[in-house]
């Protein structure tokens, strides 16, 4: 009885295999990880290269002729305003002094000697003593004696002006450059002789261009009203090897035209240098902050960019991947502005970017634990 029951099982077997084929089971949706672009007001910086020089810079040079007879002060040593610098010999300046005060006394005594002979003179006409041609020629004598006295006078003050000059005083608070003379030279021998230089250290200024199109905001805000630069916040300064100055600077001078070969319009920022770090010479970027209310944000990973353009890649309402288009704006620490093209309910894609593709559906990953 098995032996017949054997075929009949064989059959129904093979036909039981027909019905169980193995069917395809697609893989999930790709798992990302989405966040909205965060609003919120931001400070962004604006750069413009610029040349640090010298606040004021003096050429001090010898104003009266003579020998060089001291140097009070070391090459490139700081000093104060009133420091003497030089001595140029003052003997025979002294000496010019000495005789314009005796030549105004010889004249105030004149004077005196007028002033005595025109009263008796007067009083002598009163009596018809005199004529009064003698009368005029006293009074004459006398205003002859008073102009005397204001030559002699003027000689003096002159003689005492050269003697002035041979000392010669710092005349800002500075650093001095190295002296271009040496003891017992003769100087001011056919003109000025230039001594040294004086430069202004502290504080220091800053001088930069500004193009047209960034400079235009800054009009409307006021920028060249009565007081230039008063509209603009403090600015910062960003020195070649990519350091931010620690002080502030401010914005003191704007040219009053742009310049039309080149577009631009040439400013000056003022920084106070405590401290003498910055020196007059160097290159830096002047960092003008330009606030923004209400911007989007989304990371900067998140942005890319092909032949279109930059985009970024957002998960719609029914979980598939869509391109977007937009246009970035400046990068804010590891995120980047967003200036057009999302909206601040929209669903960015944040991590596993590489697993999404525009028309795709996928899997939304919890948000990271913080």
């Amino acid at each position: 009885m098995k032996n017949h029951a054997l075929p009949l099982l064989i059959p129904a077997l093979l036909l039981a295999g027909c019905f169980n084929k193995n069917e395809f089971q697609p893989p999930p949706p790709p798992e990302v990880r989405v966040q909205s672009p965060a609003q919120r007001d931001v400070t962004v910086y604006v750069s413009f290269p610029g040349r640090l020089q010298a606040h004021d810079q003096v050429e001090i040079r010898a104003r009266v002729r003579g020998f060089l007879k001291s140097i009070d002060f070391t090459d490139g040593q700081a000093v104060q305003a009133g420091d003497l610098l030089f001595t140029i010999e003052p003997e025979q300046y002294e000496a010019a002094v000495k005789s314009a005060e005796a030549k105004l006394a010889q004249a105030q005594a004149a004077l005196k000697l007028a002033d005595a002979t025109l009263q008796r003179m007067q009083r002598a006409y009163q009596t018809q003593a005199v004529s009064e041609l003698d009368l005029l020629s006293a009074e004459a004598e006398k205003q002859s004696a008073e102009a005397a006295v204001m030559q002699a006078q003027a000689v003096l003050d002159n003689a005492r002006i050269d003697l002035s000059y041979t000392e010669i005083h710092a005349p800002l608070a500075g650093r001095v450059a190295r002296r271009s003379l040496s003891i017992g030279n003769l100087v001011g021998d056919g003109g000025s002789t230039l001594l040294t230089t004086l430069v202004v250290m502290s504080p220091i200024d800053v001088f930069f261009n500004v193009d047209e199109r960034t400079l235009m905001p800054f009009l409307k805000d006021g920028v060249q009203s009565a007081e230039p630069g008063r509209k603009i916040t403090p600015v910062q300064l960003e020195l070649s090897d990519g350091s931010v100055h620690e002080e502030a600077g401010r914005v003191d001078y704007v040219d009053p035209e742009v310049d039309p070969a080149t577009g631009t319009l040439r400013a000056r920022a003022v920084f106070a240098n405590e401290g003498i770090k910055l020196v007059p010479g160097l290159y830096g970027k002047i960092l003008v902050p330009d606030e923004r209310k209400g911007a989007l944000l989304v990371p900067d990973l998140a942005t890319l960019r092909d032949m279109g353009g930059s985009y970024v890649l957002v998960v719609n309402k029914e979980n598939v991947v869509e391109r977007r288009a937009i246009v970035p704006g400046e990068r804010v620490g590891n995120e980047r502005i967003v200036a057009e093209g999302l909206g601040p309910e929209d669903r960015v894609v944040v991590e596993g970017v590489q697993r999404a593709r525009p028309g795709i559906p996928v899997r939304i990953a919890p948000p990271a634990a913080n």
